[in-house]
């Protein structure tokens, strides 16, 4: 593990870096900027952030330098990305932050969740692979971590597939309190045309981001035209 003093926006924080994923990922966030597209939503919202697929809280770190005072919900299953998340949130100091040990799915209760040979791409499955490596883990729907939520500023979700079955299982109400959207698609798991679909339907306007580095990926970006 590699220690790195990271400045953004004249804020320095300590990082821990093990491994390329970590390096990607640092890189997608603060030099390619993949989450321009909702800095002035961060910057402006008080309701709570929720970050889905916090994996080593480098997302929590660049939201925290665009918003001192809005809530952060931080949602993770794999323990070893808690660990240098929960490092990450101690040694810079960052307030405000709740984590929930757990993966986002479209129900409540137990998972499958396949590990993945680096720390960025473990997925929930539903049938691991033969001699897959594969860890169990509390499931959480969205509709009910919103009862606990009045209203979301801003969900962040990159959850390696699984937002597919996580839009597909929310009800009308559950969109309504969600402000804005900004999420990693994977088309090796179905079209983002279908995201897209489910999100206009809900009142959404809708920015589809290809990736630059990989045609099978991308981020859509959906803002809720009825909340103002």
């Amino acid at each position: 593990m590699r220690f790195l003093s990271l400045v953004f926006k004249d804020s320095k924080f300590s990082v821990y870096i093990r491994d390329d994923a970590d390096e990607s990922v640092m890189a997608e966030i603060f030099k390619h900027h993949e989450y321009r597209a909702v800095e002035n939503i961060i910057k402006e919202t008080a309701e709570t952030i929720v970050d889905v697929g916090a994996h080593a809280g480098f997302f929590i770190l660049y939201a925290r330098v665009l918003n001192k005072k809005a809530p952060i919900l931080a949602i993770e299953p794999e323990k070893e990305n808690l660990s240098v998340l929960n490092r990450h949130i101690k040694e810079n100091k960052i307030h405000k932050v709740k984590i929930i040990e757990g993966a986002l799915a479209e129900k409540t209760g137990q998972g499958n969740l396949l590990i993945s040979k680096d720390n960025h791409n473990h997925r929930l499955v539903d049938v691991a692979p033969p001699d897959a490596a594969v860890l169990p883990v509390t499931t959480f729907s969205l509709s009910d971590i919103l009862t606990k939520i009045k209203s979301i500023g801003l969900l962040k979700m990159d959850i390696e597939g699984s937002e597919f079955k996580v839009l597909k299982s929310l009800k009308p109400k559950d969109f309504k309190v969600i402000k804005a959207i900004i999420m990693e698609y994977h088309e090796n798991f179905g079209s983002h045309k279908d995201l897209e679909k489910i999100l206009r339907e809900n009142g959404f306007g809708v920015q589809i981001f290809p990736s630059k580095f990989d045609k099978t990926m991308g981020f859509i970006f959906a803002n809720n035209k009825g909340i103002k």
